[in-house]
Parts: C-alpha cells; sequence; structure tokens
C-alpha cells in the first residue's frame, strides 16, 4: 500500500500576471502604487492643477477604466497578498485605444469634475489635443493605434533598483514580439527617456505642454520588432 501525496506549486516570486479583473481592495493597492510612484512629479501637479490631494482619483478613474476596456493591466507582486502588489503597467494592445467608450469616459468625467472649471478646460482644450497631436504628427495615428501603447507604469520608491520594473516591462515585451507588434511610450521626464533608450526604444518627438501652474515636455518613443 502505498499514498501518493500532491502540493501545488508555489510561485517563485516576484511573479508578473496579467490581472483581467480586479476587486475593490486590488484596485485600491494598485492607486496606491501609482501615487506612491507619481509622489512629487512636477508634471502630476500640472494635470492636477496643483491640487495633488486629487492623485489618487484621478489614478484610480484611470485603473477603473482600463478594467472595463480591452486595456491590460499587468501587476507584479513579492508575494500572495494584495498587499504584496508592488508595480503595474497599464497597457493598450494593438488594436485598443483608451478612453473610447462611454463607460470608460465616465470614470474620468467622474475624476474631472472635482477640477475647477479651468482645470478642466484645460484638459479639454490644451492637454488632450496636444498629447493626441503628438503621437499624429511623429509617428502617425494608425501606428499608435496598432502599437502597444504604455498607458501608465509605476513600481513602489521603496522596491526601485531591484531590478522589478525591468521584470514588468519584459512582461508586455514579449507579448508584443509575439504578434509582430510595435511598442509606444509617452514620458515627461528626461531619466525615463534615458531609460527607454537603453531598452532599444528611439525617441520619436517632443512637444511642450503648457498650463497656469507650470510647463513641462512630453515625449514620445517606439520600438519595432
Amino acid at each position: 500500500m502505498s499514498a501518493v501525496t500532491s502540493t501545488a506549486a508555489v510561485p517563485s516570486y516576484p511573479v508578473v500576471r496579467h490581472l483581467a479583473s480586479a476587486s475593490e481592495s486590488e484596485i485600491e493597492q494598485i492607486t496606491a502604487v501609482l501615487v506612491d510612484a507619481f509622489e512629487g512629479d512636477p508634471f502630476t501637479s500640472i494635470l492636477l492643477g496643483g491640487d495633488l490631494s486629487l492623485a489618487p482619483q484621478q489614478l484610480r478613474a484611470d485603473v477603473r477604466a482600463a478594467f472595463v476596456s480591452k486595456g491590460e493591466v499587468h501587476v507584479i507582486s513579492n508575494g500572495p497578498e494584495v498587499d504584496n502588489i508592488i508595480g503595474v503597467a497599464i497597457w493598450y494592445p494593438s488594436g485598443v485605444k483608451a478612453f473610447t467608450s462611454e463607460e470608460e469616459r465616465a470614470f474620468r468625467n467622474e475624476f474631472q469634475a472635482l477640477l475647477p472649471d479651468s482645470v478642466r478646460s484645460w484638459w479639454t482644450n490644451h492637454f488632450i489635443p496636444t498629447s493626441s497631436e503628438l503621437s499624429g504628427r511623429t509617428l502617425g495615428s494608425a501606428y499608435t493605434l496598432n502599437s502597444w501603447s504604455l498607458h501608465l507604469f509605476a513600481v513602489l520608491k521603496a522596491h526601485h533598483g531591484k531590478g522589478y520594473g525591468r521584470k514588468l516591462f519584459n512582461y508586455a515585451e514579449e507579448k508584443a514580439k509575439a504578434t509582430r507588434s510595435s511598442m509606444v511610450v509617452k514620458t515627461t521626464k528626461e531619466v525615463d527617456v534615458r531609460i527607454y533608450t537603453r531598452l532599444g526604444f528611439k525617441l520619436s518627438g517632443e512637444t511642450l505642454i503648457e498650463s497656469p501652474i507650470g510647463k513641462g515636455r512630453m515625449y514620445i518613443m517606439h520600438i519595432d520588432f
């Protein structure tokens, strides 16, 4: 007589996975990661009209919108619990454009309702059109649509320098390579331009984003496979 003991494989952390749906606690943890990563970013202040208390609402709206669209939310965790999520990337795969449905836009509208009229008008009449114009002028709208486009990327500051960001990026890169799709990223930080350059991206162009709070440059980069 013999007995066979079966044990489930224990994941080797950190683990990256595609989160197809999310609980409220997962959405809050992802939002917390984003808030932490963007704390102190001057461009965040521009987007929020100087009211940094609105950062959770803005980022949470983008997270919720990704889950009701065909966007992909990738998370990296260093353990099995929700609060072990330490990094997140939101991508829009080839053929998918952000905020095209009423359901997606409802989340952004809910956030923008918290902004002063002048800041809300700036989003509508300057920021969104300027960002879209940058894509069309440099790469073309068709190229951008047919690429994997990065919307948000963040790793908790306490875990910077551990290779987690690279592991999180590689997960999407392999998906793009599998379909021979290009990848497109936008950033407002020169340090990110240097990082993406090391990953093989090419600088496609840049533009100036101005607001009553301040101004900054937005860069667009791409890589082909």
